[in-house]
């Protein structure tokens, strides 16, 4: 059977090992593989987009403090840092 994880073992050597085929359908492996990259990808942009959020925060907090203000930071998505800023003077 094409496409399916298979199991074989080798009756001529005494110590019966095992032969694993996988994935012997190319179309099946096209299509793994090419799941596997686009997960590496969207992987890497969430990790990138929520690098570059931090580091956002992290300038416009410091600006804010450096003019006497009051952050308010409140953040919608810890995995990608999406969020809202405000800085409001202090009384």
């Amino acid at each position: 059977m094409q496409g399916c994880l298979t199991w074989q073992v080798n009756r001529e050597n005494a110590k019966g090992v095992l032969k694993i085929t996988i994935l012997k359908n190319k179309h099946v492996n096209g299509i793994l593989w090419i799941s596997v990259v686009i997960l590496l990808c969207v992987s890497l942009f969430t990790m990138v987009s929520s690098y570059f959020n931090t580091k956002e925060i992290n300038f416009a907090s410091s600006q804010c403090y450096k003019y006497g203000g009051e952050v308010q930071l409140e953040i919608h998505n810890n995995l990608t840092s999406e969020y809202s800023f405000e800085c409001k003077q202090k009384k």
